[in-house]
């Protein structure tokens, strides 16, 4: 069974939700769920206050993160630049 992780901008409920698929989604589950990404989750908020460590997964870019993944997670780190924050949650 594959786990899907989803962000999108918070407090504003909304429908505009980004999934992620590996390695991103590993990545993020590793430091906020403690998981590789092939669990659950969650739901979990996110400030600016993590944009250091969203900006060095942007500066690290995995090379096996597909291109519309990475032009997603560059939209979620440019939500936390903007001073929002967001929520975070894994569906199976």
């Amino acid at each position: 069974m594959s786990s899907t992780l989803f962000i999108r901008k918070t407090p504003k409920p909304t429908k505009n939700e980004i999934a992620f698929k590996q390695p991103i989604k590993g990545i993020i589950a590793g430091r906020y769920y403690d998981h590789d990404g092939s669990l659950g989750g969650g739901k979990i908020t996110v400030g600016p206050e993590d944009l250091p460590w969203f900006e060095g997964v942007l500066a690290a870019r995995p090379r096996s993160a597909d291109a519309k993944d990475w032009r997603d997670f560059e939209r979620v780190v440019e939500m936390l630049r903007d001073g929002e924050s967001i929520d975070m949650w894994f569906e199976v």
